[in-house]
């Protein structure tokens, strides 16, 4: 019950942390804690913004997933640009509203100070949160030679074991891969080394089947005797989401290609191999021709199959060493390592041209596309990644100038010193 005197409207003077609604992506309410947060003038030079514009560039992948799949996540962690240029750190929370089409409320709290501290008290929330949720977690008492002498019902059920399985089994044979080795068995004193750390290995259930495993060692005194107490977690859970998360930043959602993210990584390391090693390797840029009107002509959900398609048979262009990722909207590149010549490389372009051409059935519609290709290699075309990359669109664009449908090489411009060093 709001205090007396205080309606709704004055209780989002007294949030501390920034709501807001959206329409769009459109900003169409934020309260005055809001303004403060994002250092904005006023209110009015907040409102009819896109929400997209606040988020530091890093992180504007998220948004790719869509507000219905973000609003799953209890919160969201990600980094926000204030009016002033400033990046902070901050947890959103994403509600849509009751009835409302293409509405949803968010709710975003600073946590930049936290972030800065949480280094330092990481371990010490750790060790709490282990000893109040110690009743709920598998404990077990290890003699000094790594026997297990009690357990509780926690830890039985964690590793699917029947009442006193545990007692007397070495606790080195319930945990593999601590150092990050295969089928390694780490010794007692590995496992007991550093006393309070919270370590991670796979636990080894009475059926032979792993899971992911987190756990914590101390030492304690009983009479003469050396003992070691264990508290043990299982963290499956938290792993799938861990690699749910990383696969929605470094994946396309909808072809389950790499996105822009994990293609300059890819770059980034395949010109490195090359540096090393020598050779050549290719950047190739695919632009889809006449997919417009097909999401015009049959929607979304017929370009979407077509996108699919068209990422399969780009797969099927390439070797398996190679890499294909979608840039965004009907734009693709491919990575080509290990080019002896650039014939080679032409030769692959082709093949996409040749592919792409073939008709595509998507959901009792047939559906032309065609693809303009951009081909260009380092170290010929570029002293850089930078370079080259914007040889390879540049390449891309004359095909598109050109009457599309087809394939250019950078080294084939006119005067692509010059051309490049106008784009």
């Amino acid at each position: 019950m709001a205090p007396k005197g205080i309606d709704d409207r004055g209780l989002l003077h007294l949030v501390s942390s920034l709501v807001c609604t959206l329409t769009d992506d459109r900003i169409t309410t934020i309260n005055p804690e809001g303004v403060r947060m994002l250092a904005a003038p006023s209110v009015e030079d907040v409102l009819n913004m896109p929400f997209t514009d606040l988020i530091a560039e890093d992180y504007r992948f998220l948004l790719e997933v869509g507000w219905e799949l973000l609003a799953e996540e209890d919160v969201v962690p990600l980094k926000l640009r204030r009016f002033n240029g400033e990046i902070f750190d901050a947890e959103l929370r994403v509600r849509p509203l009751d009835g409302a089409h293409h509405r949803v409320f968010l709710e975003v709290r600073d946590i930049s100070k936290y972030v800065r501290s949480a280094q330092a008290l990481r371990e010490r929330e750790e060790r709490l949160q282990n000893i109040l949720h110690s009743v709920a977690e598998g404990i077990v008492t290890v003699a000094e030679d790594g026997r297990i002498e009690t357990s509780n019902n926690a830890a039985e059920q964690m590793f699917k074991a029947p009442p006193r399985w545990l007692i007397g089994r070495n606790v080195s044979s319930l945990i593999k891969s601590l150092d990050g080795v295969d089928d390694q068995h780490p010794s007692p004193a590995t496992i007991f080394a550093e006393p309070g750390a919270v370590k991670e290995a796979w636990g080894v259930r009475s059926d032979n089947s792993v899971f992911a495993l987190e756990f914590v060692c101390n030492a304690l005194r009983h009479g003469r005797q050396k003992l070691y107490t264990a508290i043990l977690r299982d963290i499956s859970e938290r792993k799938e989401n861990e690699e749910r998360i990383r696969k929605l930043a470094h994946h396309d959602s909808l072809t389950g290609l790499p996105n822009r993210n994990l293609l300059h990584d890819r770059m980034a390391q395949a010109l490195a191999r090359v540096r090393r090693h020598g050779g050549r390797l290719a950047i190739l840029f695919v632009d889809l021709d006449k997919f417009k009107p097909i999401n015009d002509k049959y929607g979304h959900k017929v370009g979407d199959y077509v996108l699919m398609e068209v990422a399969k048979r780009l797969l099927e262009s390439v070797r398996n060493s190679d890499t294909v990722a979608r840039l965004g909207g009907d734009e693709f590149a491919v990575i080509l390592e290990e080019v002896a010549r650039p014939s080679e490389a032409a030769k692959v372009a082709a093949k996409i041209v040749s592919y792409l051409a073939a008709p595509i059935e998507a959901m009792d519609n047939v559906c032309n596309i065609g693809a303009s290709v951009g081909v260009a290699l380092y170290p010929d075309d570029g002293a850089d990644l930078d370079d080259v990359v914007k040889a390879a669109d540049l390449a891309m664009y004359r095909v598109k100038n050109a009457g599309r449908n087809g394939y250019r090489m950078y080294s084939e411009l006119s005067d692509p010193l010059g051309e490049i060093a106008d784009a």
